[in-house]
């Protein structure tokens, strides 16, 4: 009995021994099972970040590309603006001195005309240099500082007087100044015999002419009505 309880006891041993070592490769099988399902789903979830980064990262650079796009277009369109502000700036300035409404300054001629015992300078003989001049070129011309506009009215009021723009009263010498192409302008001027330097000088006029590069004329300093000045018209 003794011996058979031993046999017994080692067999229930050995079965148990068995059954434990089953028991482990069970576990170890399904903790591999576990680790590997593990690591393919941390693999399958990576692969998927991963693509949507990438989804992103596109996004983002189409994103870039559109917003670089639109910054040239500003870039462009602001540069255009500029442009025609800048284009829009220079003819209105052109215009503003063109009808007197700035100071301007550069180069022109001045002419000085003198009365005397034999002769003396009507409002009709300035009118003929204001109208030479404009031929010859010139911008912007003032009579003794004030400024000559379409609009301007010379007038005599006494044989020493002439009158400008109604109440600006003017007498010898006129001192004419152009802003201009000053060489077309002595050209113009100088011509022999047939200029109104020769032809004022062999009338026994006093006359002088003379170029500067920096002559300054004023602006008009009185109301200007618009109407009455025609489009296409030069000072």
């Amino acid at each position: 009995m003794n011996k058979n309880k031993v046999v017994i006891s080692i067999v229930f041993g050995i079965i148990s021994i068995f059954l434990v070592a089953v028991m482990r490769i069970q576990l170890k099988t399904i903790d591999q099972t576990d680790i590997t399902s593990l690591e393919s789903m941390q693999e399958e979830e990576l692969r998927n970040e991963i693509l949507q980064l990438k989804e992103k990262n596109s996004e983002i650079e189409n994103k870039i590309a559109e917003n670089e796009e639109k910054i040239n277009e500003y870039k462009e369109t602001l540069n255009n603006n500029q442009k025609a502000t800048e284009l829009l700036n220079s003819e209105l300035q052109e215009y503003e001195e063109q009808i007197g409404l700035t100071d301007v300054t550069g180069e022109g001629v001045i002419l000085t005309l003198t009365d005397t015992d034999i002769r003396s300078y009507s409002p009709s003989n300035l009118i003929d240099f204001i109208n030479e001049l404009k031929y010859a070129g010139a911008t912007a011309i003032s009579i003794n500082d004030n400024r000559i506009i379409n609009t301007t009215e010379i007038v005599e009021i006494s044989k020493k007087y002439i009158l400008l723009n109604g109440d600006q009263r003017v007498s010898s010498p006129y001192i004419i100044k152009a802003i201009g192409d000053k060489q077309k302008m002595l050209e113009t001027f100088n011509l022999k015999d047939e200029g109104y330097i020769d032809l004022y000088k062999n009338a026994e006029y006093d006359i002088k002419m003379e170029e500067n590069n920096n002559i300054t004329i004023y602006k008009y300093n009185k109301d200007i009505n618009l109407e009455y000045i025609k489009e296409g018209e030069d000072n």
